[in-house]
């Protein structure tokens, strides 16, 4: 791991470039990314419980971080944000025009990295316990909630046969993938999940709020995602940016880049940012309710 930042990949107008990152690594490359991390990512680190947890939290802060620093010129360990007063992190000065998210659930994480807009990127696993049915009534539209009790298993078992799962794998994918939907659309505005749960999010597309989120817009997408898991990335603003999606390997480092030889390609009107007075750094907590960062 170099602490000399790597060219950022060329980018071509609006768009919103998505890592996936994979949280495996063993020891030496965990003390090694934990070298990146400010006080406050490595005092959250410790408060794990779980050694793994802890791991795969340093893995993925350390990956954001090398990456953001691809693209403002830095290295990872000199990216410094703020957050707002419900975690959503943000740069300031220079770099104010670099929006990002990050979620992580188990052995995976999504960067979004875009100037274009503010962005929000959830990732979730899909329960195998989860009442999906109950919760969707509970907590969605009742639109949404119709279309997760269709996809469900609830229908009466046949004479001599066992009960039937009163949700089903079809009807918790479902579920999840609409809280991944309004997740991803919360962090974009950096409001709460609570606050999101009444979003209209049955279709990708066009997202328009209401309630504490009345008068602001989106675009969604679903991202593809492993088995197991879903995904959703949502811009703030009614454009579709362009999207490019990424790998990074632990194990290997980062992937070659294909634009070897270029270099940071800054906003209109942007400057290469100095490393000497960034703002004090901040980390963030996890979401309410969605992927945790």
């Amino acid at each position: 791991m170099s602490a000399r930042p790597e060219p950022a990949p060329v980018r071509r107008g609006p768009e919103a470039d998505v890592w996936r990152i994979r949280l495996d690594g063993g020891d030496r490359t965990v003390r090694q990314a934990a070298g990146l991390l400010d006080e406050r990512e490595r005092q959250r680190a410790d408060r794990f419980r779980d050694a793994l947890a802890a791991d795969r939290f340093v893995l993925a802060h350390a990956a954001a971080r090398s990456i953001l620093g691809r693209y403002l010129g830095v290295s990872g360990a000199a990216v410094h944000w703020s957050v707002g007063p419900h975690g959503k992190p943000y740069f300031t000065g220079p770099w104010e025009a670099w929006q990002w998210s990050l979620s992580r659930a188990d052995g995976l994480a999504l960067l979004a990295v875009c100037t274009a807009a503010p962005v929000g990127v959830d990732l979730e696993r899909v329960g195998t316990q989860t009442q999906a049915l109950a919760l969707a009534r509970r907590f969605l539209p009742a639109v949404e909630a119709a279309d997760v009790g269709r996809l469900s298993g609830a229908a009466q078992p046949a004479p001599g046969e066992a009960a039937a799962d009163p949700d089903g794998p079809a009807a918790r994918v479902a579920y999840h993938r609409l809280l991944s939907r309004k997740e991803a659309c919360v962090k974009a505005s950096g409001g709460r999940l609570l606050d999101g749960l009444r979003l209209d999010v049955l279709a990708p597309g066009t997202v328009l709020g209401d309630g504490a989120f009345s008068g602001q817009r989106w675009f969604l997408r679903d991202l593809p995602a492993p088995p197991g898991f879903v995904a959703a990335l949502a811009t703030l603003g009614d454009a579709e940016p362009g999207l490019r999606l990424f790998d990074w390997e632990w194990a290997a480092g980062p992937p070659p880049d294909p634009a070897a030889g270029s270099r940071l390609i800054l906003p209109p009107g942007g400057r290469r940012p100095r490393t000497d007075g960034a703002a004090d750094p901040a980390d963030a907590p996890a979401p309410v309710g969605g992927g945790a960062r």
